[in-house]
């Protein structure tokens, strides 16, 4: 039996949408993320499992999963044994973590290791990219690549190999919290300007390519004095219940940067020190979640996508 981890992630990084993306480690040492089995069968069976199962559909058709194991098999390897495939859905749909990025990529990187057809970094990303997009309404790979390669990616199909690691700091603290709720990334994508004008398409990319290279360089305190997302948050942030509260109190508590991880509602926020990451736990854990909400004080997962 193969039996495949997919960590979660933050999609756009805030400064860079849709292009940079980042894979996270909670600091407990818990799973945030999918987990995929493959293993021998007399047929080809799936099932799903887990805390969020119950919010897939039932039929195993429509199961995003299942899809990759058909076409996986259909396109890639024909001659591939009947196998039982499980999947261990551990993050909330619609949560802005990466959800249905983790179950694809633990899926094909699942299915590549069992048939053994060892597809290169690139043919694994498209595949991955072709189905996370029947989700999202569009080939973005800003979830899809920092979920299998782990770390900080910058992430495109210009980029070569779909993707660029970018250096991070070690003493940042990362502090996730889902509030509970779902937001559809469609419905997200759908209030976003369709149109920029060329001062802001101008401003985004000198932001962004400033970002990187002073990453790149260790200059991590001015990197961070850039990150900020006039792209998409100005917009999202009216779709997510107490962001504007939570951005205005973070940073009073300590937190150098409050923004939304991907679509939302997940928000995540930047600390220097695991106190600090720890008290803004706390303010988030008494005021942003709800029943089924959670959070987590990360670091960066630098493994991706590996076996179990």
């Amino acid at each position: 039996m193969v039996s495949m981890y997919a960590p979660a992630s933050i999609g756009n990084f805030c400064v860079g949408f849709d292009s940079l993306g980042a894979a996270l480690a909670p600091i407990d040492g818990s799973l945030l993320g999918d987990v995929v089995h493959v293993q021998d069968a007399p047929q080809d069976v799936f099932e799903c499992t887990g805390a969020y199962a119950s919010f897939l559909p039932s039929n195993a058709q429509e199961n995003l999963a299942f899809q990759c194991l058909q076409h996986f098999r259909e396109f890639v390897a024909p001659t591939m044994p009947p196998v039982a495939l499980t999947l261990e859905k551990r993050l909330p749909i619609g949560s802005g973590l990466g959800s249905s990025a983790c179950s694809v990529v633990a899926t094909f990187a699942a299915l590549d290791a069992f048939a053994k057809t060892a597809l290169s970094q690139i043919e694994l990303i498209e595949l991955m990219a072709d189905f996370e997009g029947k989700v999202s309404g569009g080939r973005h790979y800003d979830n899809i690549t920092p979920c299998y390669l782990g770390g900080l990616q910058l992430t495109a199909e210009l980029v070569p190999n779909r993707a660029m690691s970018v250096q991070t700091p070690e003493d940042w603290y990362y502090v996730v919290a889902y509030p509970g709720f779902a937001l559809n990334t469609a419905k997200a994508r759908a209030v976003l300007p369709k149109e920029q004008s060329t001062h802001d398409a101008v401003c985004f990319a000198q932001r962004l390519s400033a970002f990187v290279l002073l990453m790149q360089a260790g200059r991590f305190d001015e990197a961070l004095e850039l990150m900020e997302d006039p792209v998409a948050e100005p917009y999202r942030a009216e779709l997510i219940a107490g962001f504007a509260e939570a951005k205005a109190a973070l940073p009073s508590i300590g937190a150098e940067l409050v923004s939304i991880s991907g679509a939302g509602p997940t928000l995540f926020a930047i600390c220097k020190s695991h106190q600090t990451a720890e008290q803004c736990q706390q303010w988030l854990q008494e005021n942003y979640l709800y029943e089924q909400g959670f959070s987590h004080i990360c670091k960066l997962d630098h493994f991706g996508t590996r076996e179990l």
